[in-house]
């Protein structure tokens, strides 16, 4: 779809308060798949990122993320239609938005949101697997150190939108360790359109 720089909805923000949005499940649906290997057994399985979530990695395992790097698959999922009207909504308000994935690579978002028509500040876009990201531990560990530079910003008011129970706990940590307010939502399959 190609759209014309005025159909582009531009982030102009002002406040202290943002709104955070995961991309894997939360704004889009995609057919991406991890590929995982046991080289032990020889067998290879394929899991999606809600079964990621809960998969225990046996250290011996190895994962393939290609399909995550793969721009067509990402453009090619299935809106998540509340959750973008949301993003859409809160643009609309002048609210800041961001993004916080964990995919690797800032510019594949940046491109994903353009070829829907948003445009939004890349200085509020984490991709928290970026190997030039300083960015340690688990997903949801990752996850929360992103936060902490949203804070360090000067963010104070936070809504945030992820399929990940663990992710939005340890968010909602935040709220002991600083002097913020965070607001968490769990995008759950049955919100699905």
């Amino acid at each position: 779809m190609l759209l014309k720089f005025s159909q582009f909805i531009t982030e102009k923000w002002s406040g202290d308060s943002i709104t955070v949005f995961d991309v894997d499940d939360t704004l889009t649906v995609t057919a991406a798949k991890i590929r995982v290997h046991d080289p032990k057994s020889g067998k290879y399985f394929e899991i999606t990122p809600k079964e990621f979530n809960e998969y225990e990695k046996d250290p011996e395992h190895v994962l393939d993320f290609t399909d995550f790097k793969n721009p067509d698959i990402l453009k090619a999922g299935r809106i998540i239609t509340w959750v973008m009207s949301i993003l859409r909504n809160t643009m609309a308000t002048e609210r800041a938005v961001g993004i916080i994935t964990a995919r690797d690579d800032k510019n594949l978002i940046v491109d994903f949101l353009a070829h829907h028509g948003i445009s939004i500040n890349p200085s509020f876009i984490f991709a928290i697997n970026d190997p030039k990201a300083d960015f340690t531990g688990s997903i949801a560990e990752r996850k929360k150190q992103a936060f902490k530079r949203l804070i360090d910003m000067g963010f104070r008011n936070f809504r945030f939108f992820d399929d990940d129970a663990e992710n939005l706990r340890l968010a909602k940590e935040l709220e002991k360790e600083y002097s913020i307010k965070m607001y968490t939502k769990q995008v759950r399959k049955q919100f699905y359109d």
